[in-house]
């Protein structure tokens, strides 16, 4: 009878890609989940794990808040769409209401 021993390879790079994203994602606990701030001069946007967008109320075209996402347009190609999922209606109506109210006195 013979038997093989099968050394299985692919494990290895499984292994260090596991303990690579583990490493990342401790480091990157610190991060803040995700919020939406604004003042007079410009609107921040984190979306989970990532790090802070920052648009000039002078160059955003155009910002339109659905139910389901918040979009801000800046320049021919900029910009971006953040899901509004888990925000509550409340919370939706005064990103309605403050955030063009706000576009609209930076642009005047």
């Amino acid at each position: 009878m013979i038997i093989f021993k099968v050394y299985d390879v692919m494990s290895y790079g499984y292994t260090i890609i596991g303990l690579t994203y583990a490493c990342v994602g401790y480091f990157k606990k610190d991060l803040p989940l995700e919020f939406i701030a604004w003042d007079e001069e410009k609107i921040e946007i984190s979306e989970w794990q990532q790090s802070t967008r920052s648009y000039n109320w002078s160059t955003i075209d155009g910002i339109n808040v659905s139910p389901s996402n918040l979009t801000i347009k800046s320049g021919p190609a900029d910009g971006t769409m953040v899901d509004l999922k888990g925000y509550t209606e409340a919370d939706i109506e005064k990103l309605k209401s403050e955030l063009i109210f706000a576009q609209t006195l930076a642009s005047a």
